[in-house]
């Protein structure tokens, strides 16, 4: 009875090391194709640090046939794209963004997207709960004269104000905002 149960117990143990295993190589292989990346703003008064995976163009037209337009997107790829503030920031139409840790979701549209912070963090990043949005901004396109290859997401300043910014393909997205 007792060499049973240690049958049973190391079939179970061994198959739960197969299927651990098995995913660990599979999330291997999805972040050789697209890596992971942080970007960060840190000065005296807030770091902002948005977690993100960043696919490649490899050809492929992006905006409007890979990433449809007028539909959600996790922006990026592989895992939900994470931001998280260490104080409150507000966005050029007045709206606030309190501090935390969300989910950064857009709706891309040829002039204009919609950038959604979202307070649930799915594993894959495949499924959106647009029921937890916090806050929705716009971000204005910008048609970059030379193409980006990776996915990026960055900080700039323009004229002191800082801005989140993302650019791929032809495409480039800044929401300005100023911290509070």
């Amino acid at each position: 009875m007792n060499r049973r149960i240690l049958y049973i117990f190391g079939a179970i143990l061994f198959a739960t090391l197969i299927i651990v295993g098995f995913n660990q190589y599979r999330l291997y292989q999805t972040k050789q194709y697209s890596p992971e990346e942080t970007a960060e703003y840190v000065n005296s008064d807030i770091a902002i640090k948005v977690f993100y995976n960043r696919p490649s163009k490899k050809g492929r037209m992006i905006f409007g046939d890979l990433v449809p337009y007028n539909q959600w997107w996790r922006t990026g790829a592989n895992e939900a794209t994470q931001i998280e503030l260490t104080r409150d920031i507000r966005f050029m139409n007045g709206e606030v963004l309190p501090a935390g840790k969300y989910s950064l979701v857009t709706i891309p549209n040829p002039d204009r997207w919609q950038v959604i912070f979202n307070s649930e963090i799915p594993d894959w990043g495949t499924e959106y709960y647009p029921e937890f949005n916090v806050l929705t901004v716009e971000g204005e396109v910008e048609k970059l004269p030379q193409t980006v290859e990776v996915f990026t997401i960055d900080f700039t300043e323009e004229n002191g104000q800082p801005q989140l910014t993302m650019a791929w393909d032809d495409t480039k997205v800044s929401v300005p905002f100023t911290v509070l």
